[in-house]
């Protein structure tokens, strides 16, 4: 909102010793908050089980309409399984990380809830393709999430929202559809805010690293000047992620180009 206000300068001529006044109009610019009220209740959390997990990359998104994230896990017996899948982006056809439902192949999800306050239509934006679906949360009855540090589930009834991927969309990592290294440290350097143990369980409770020949592509593009607003994605977390690596998945490391 734009206003107008009156003010009276006042002008000294010293040559003259005069004093002239006169009035002018000054616009002034009423800025509008672009924080979240962080006392109210939010209805609506989405789970980020990929670079949301990381607090820079979600933020990016959120522009300041979003709450501190909770750790937590997703139980396999809700038949989800986090999967590599090939997917066009902004930057090329790269592997990103996906949810289906693979009763069969089910695994515990580590991540992250977060409140959201009026920005979901920015990460519906960000996760193009996927399904967004809603899950209804009780505090009251068994829930498909549990929190896994001191920060607890909210106390009281709202929605989960969680995006997913359908058969149709889904391909493994290819040599024409590799697994970005620069968007793996983006989502380790993510999970090491919650500790080396919450970074492990990503690693292994992650399927589709490779290719139905059991062929890892994994394309090295750390020099690359992508995602340059994720500030923990320095070469200190680097070193320990390589060193994770090394100790969980080698096989990375290895066959990475």
């Amino acid at each position: 909102m734009v206003k107008t206000k009156k003010i009276t300068v006042i002008k000294l001529n010293t040559k003259k010793r005069t004093i002239k006044k006169r009035t002018i109009k000054k616009r002034t610019i009423k800025n509008k908050s672009k924080s979240c009220n962080i006392y109210t209740k939010p209805k609506n959390f989405i789970f980020g089980y990929g670079s949301l997990i990381n607090s820079y990359s979600r933020k990016y998104t959120g522009k300041g309409f979003i709450g501190n994230g909770i750790p937590v896990v997703l139980s396999k017996k809700t038949g989800y399984n986090r999967v590599w899948t090939c997917k066009k982006s902004n930057y090329g056809n790269y592997s990103f990380l996906g949810l289906i439902k693979d009763k069969k192949n089910a695994l515990d999800i580590n991540g992250i809830i977060m409140p959201v306050y009026k920005c979901i239509k920015n990460f519906d934006k960000r996760e193009k393709g996927y399904k967004r679906i809603k899950i209804r949360y009780n505090p009251k009855i068994k829930n498909a999430f549990t929190a896994l540090s001191w920060q607890k589930m909210p106390n009281y009834p709202c929605n989960i929202y969680i995006y997913t991927i359908t058969d149709r969309l889904y391909n493994k990592p290819n040599k024409k559809c590799p697994i970005s290294q620069n968007y793996l440290d983006t989502v380790l350097s993510g999970c090491l805010e919650y500790g080396n143990d919450f970074a492990i369980d990503f690693l292994k409770n992650t399927s589709n690293w490779c290719d139905k020949a059991g062929k890892m592509y994994c394309k090295n593009d750390r020099n690359k000047n992508k995602r340059c607003w994720i500030k923990n994605n320095n070469k200190k977390n680097k070193v320990k992620i390589d060193r994770l690596l090394k100790k969980v998945m080698p096989i990375i490391i290895k066959e990475r180009y």
